[in-house]
């Protein structure tokens, strides 16, 4: 079945394959651009406003590298993804293996929180928005996070899993938002979009 294409075109200032497939999924038609900002230079402690933070500061970035393109009166789309542990620490993307293998062994039995803001400018106004989704872990063998660190599915993705990958299989439960975990509220982002008439 052929989707409908939105008549609006969004800049989406993210190098994320998975967002680009999300909004290609639910129809919105994007460019993606470039943003520069620093994510290391927000040391914020409480997950929500780390988030804000973040994607405030990607969304001024890429604006201000729009300043002399033709594409400035579009509309940009910046987003974060992070993980809350539960030991109540922030974790982006992993380091490297052994942190991969930690951060797995903490989620292994148990529930852990990813958070996805997400923020549309346009030249007059902008929207933001935060969705939380709980996601359970079984309790994983040494044997099988191993594996699942080695095949590096999990490089580059916030917490180190990509929960609609092989690490699906190791998902008890999910509370809230798919697609959050994934990497883009769809739902948040449809309602942002038609809140500021852009669809």
């Amino acid at each position: 079945m052929k989707r409908h294409k939105s008549l609006i075109l969004l800049l989406l200032a993210s190098a994320s394959q998975r967002r680009t497939e999300l909004l290609d999924l639910i129809g919105i038609n994007h460019k993606v651009i470039d943003q520069n900002f620093d994510e290391d230079s927000v040391v914020e402690k409480d997950p929500i406003l780390c988030s804000k933070l973040i994607v405030e500061g990607k969304n001024k970035s890429a604006r201000a590298l729009l300043l002399e393109s033709s594409d400035k009166n579009f509309p940009v789309l910046t987003a974060d993804t992070l993980v809350f542990t539960p030991s109540k620490n922030i974790v982006g993307k992993p380091e490297n293996h052994e942190h991969s293998r930690e951060l797995l062994r903490e989620f292994s039995g148990t529930t852990h929180s990813v958070f996805s803001t997400i923020m549309v400018s346009t030249t007059e106004q902008s929207i933001l928005k935060t969705c939380e989704t709980k996601v359970s872990f079984k309790n994983m063998t040494d044997q099988e996070i191993e594996e699942y660190v080695l095949s590096e599915e999990g490089v580059g993705k916030a917490g180190a899993y990509g929960i609609h990958g092989p690490a699906g299989k190791y998902v008890t439960n999910i509370e809230g938002s798919y697609t959050n975990v994934v990497g883009l509220p769809v739902h948040e982002t449809y309602e942002i979009l038609k809140e500021l008439d852009l669809l």
